[in-house]
């Protein structure tokens, strides 16, 4: 990358000055152009353009000489050379003003120098410098490709890449776990975070998605710059590059830049070793997707209640599932940022069980992930939802788990594994419809939502309180208020003014009014606590039913 302050330092320019614009002397510089002529539109599609001219188009058009530098800078030109002399005795005032102010380098010759030795001068060596960059290039993708060929994985590939580019590596996942990760020099706050706690932090992760950086990501499929975010520690600038297999997100690249700033040659790295960790996960993906077909078989004959699995020993054996023992029924509710690859989750949570004793079978249905768990003891599927909850639900990716049994042994009941899935799914879709998108909740533990969810509409169609929740959703809808809501969060929290007033994030004052209100619209004492019970009954009736 050729700068205007290396250009100046070039023999061909031994006699040139700054006479403006210092602050952009970092500007780099990709061509070079010569324009004299009246009526210049200076309008070009490629960027870094160094610009020089003697001014002819300028002399008789003090209009012209203050739109020019505004105008060159809109256009990302990179500087401009200034020939004094022969139309101009020096640069104009009102140029060298805008130039300081809008960090653009005017650099100042004679106009005996010839212009066409300045280009060959900037050209030649801008070309050189690309030789070098793809020489550069070049070596480091053969480096890379060669870690395939010795069946190297993620962790090989960072440390090879911070070898070879001096600079700190991490990759991640899609739900933001780091895969491997590699140090060389200095790193900032929010890199040290992620790599102690094996994942982007909640904030950092939670601002790229508000920002849109993954969504340009999956647009661009190469690499993006990140500059500094000091208030949440991203004090040093990154690239950062998607791995893609079959148009999938599998994960992303960091490079942090440390010390030094990043160069060109820094994001043609990082996107030879996307190319390479693509490679890596592509030959995982094949195993996989040979294992999930079995997987997906054995459960989908499980749940339809197969009289013939019992004797289909060697699908048994593959998996690894023994009919003699009861399992539970985890399944896992995450949403993901589009393109990415949802095996992403089962490699986060097969990476959770490694060391443990269990060693559950997991596979997609019905766009859930369903982990069947071998265990007799009812607490045992809750502690390890809790467990998984608590390490991987991430705000940027909540996770919300429901659990369901133990049933008993396949040989002792057929019907048993089908009967704790079809409980689970009723957690996760009770759950969802009442807004709740994070957490773990046991089937037993639905109490009246269970009963609620599976009452017949013509059962409750003509219940007084029911009337009383619709008459207030017509109140919200028509006034654009939040009553519903608000006689839900009270009526959630026992009736506790400050419980309920916090979680909606209003002053107890303001509970107070919304409460009388509803006590006013409805026609109804929330003192009494018969009333409260049966409103509170008739909001999530509703709720599962708007929807349900």
């Amino acid at each position: 990358m050729l700068t205007v302050k290396e250009a100046l330092q070039m023999p061909v320019l031994a006699s040139a000055k700054l006479a403006a614009g210092q602050a952009g002397l970092e500007n780099e510089i990709r061509w070079v152009h010569i324009v004299d002529m009246p009526d210049a539109r200076y309008e070009w599609q490629r960027k870094g353009v160094f610009l020089l001219t003697s001014g002819y188009g300028l002399h008789d058009s003090p209009e012209q000489q203050a739109a020019l530098i505004p105008k060159l800078v809109q256009e990302k030109f990179a500087g401009m050379m200034f020939a004094v002399g022969k139309y101009f005795d020096k640069t104009p005032d009102v140029m060298i003003e805008q130039a300081d102010a809008l960090n653009f380098p005017i650099v100042e010759v004679s106009s005996d120098l010839l212009y066409i030795e300045v280009t060959e001068a900037i050209l030649g060596q801008i070309v050189n410098d690309q030789y070098q960059l793809l020489q550069q290039s070049t070596r480091i993708n053969e480096q890379l490709t060669q870690l395939v060929l010795v069946d190297a994985n993620l962790d090989d590939l960072a440390k090879t890449l911070a070898h070879l580019l001096q600079r700190s590596i991490t990759i991640e996942s899609p739900s933001f776990r780091i895969l491997a990760a590699a140090q060389v020099g200095r790193v900032d706050e929010a890199r040290k975070r992620s790599v102690e706690n094996g994942r982007t932090t909640a904030k950092v992760a939670q601002y790229l998605l508000d920002a849109g950086i993954y969504d340009k990501l999956l647009q661009r499929k190469g690499p993006l710059r990140i500059r500094p975010i000091p208030d949440l520690g991203v004090t040093m600038e990154r690239f950062v590059a998607p791995i893609i297999v079959d148009l999938e997100i599998h994960g992303y690249i960091w490079i942090i830049s440390g010390d030094t700033p990043l160069t060109e040659l820094d994001k043609l790295a990082i996107s030879h070793c996307a190319t390479v960790a693509a490679l890596i996960l592509f030959k995982d993906k094949a195993r996989r997707e040979v294992e999930d077909a079995l997987r997906g078989d054995f459960f989908e004959r499980l749940l339809r209640g197969d009289n013939d699995l019992i004797a289909a020993h060697e699908q048994l054996r593959q998996i690894s599932y023994r009919i003699d023992q009861p399992h539970q029924v985890l399944l896992v509710h995450a949403p993901f940022l589009p393109g990415v690859n949802r095996n992403s989750l089962v490699k986060d949570i097969e990476q959770w069980f490694d060391g443990k004793r269990e060693k559950p079978l997991m596979v997609w249905r019905e766009g859930v992930l369903l982990i069947l768990l071998e265990s007799e003891n009812a607490e045992t599927g809750k502690l390890i939802a809790r467990q998984i909850a608590t390490k991987l639900s991430h705000s940027a990716q909540p996770l919300l788990i429901g659990v369901a049994g133990p049933s008993a042994s396949l040989r002792q009941d057929p019907d048993g594994m089908r009967r704790i899935y079809e409980q689970a799914r009723e957690v996760i879709n009770i759950n969802l419809t009442m807004g709740n998108k994070e957490g773990v909740v046991v089937f037993e533990e639905l109490g009246l939502l269970h009963w609620l969810y599976h009452l017949p509409s013509e059962q409750w169609a003509g219940n007084e309180y029911l009337k009383h929740i619709q008459t207030l959703v017509k109140y919200d809808e028509n006034r654009g208020t939040n009553l519903t809501q608000t006689l839900e969060h009270y009526l959630d929290h026992g009736a506790a003014l400050v419980d309920a007033a916090q979680s909606l994030l209003i002053h107890r004052n303001t509970l107070l009014n919304r409460m009388e209100r509803i006590e006013q619209i409805c026609g109804i004492d929330l003192r009494e606590p018969i009333h409260r019970l049966n409103l509170h009954v008739a909001v999530k009736s509703f709720r599962l039913h708007n929807t349900h």
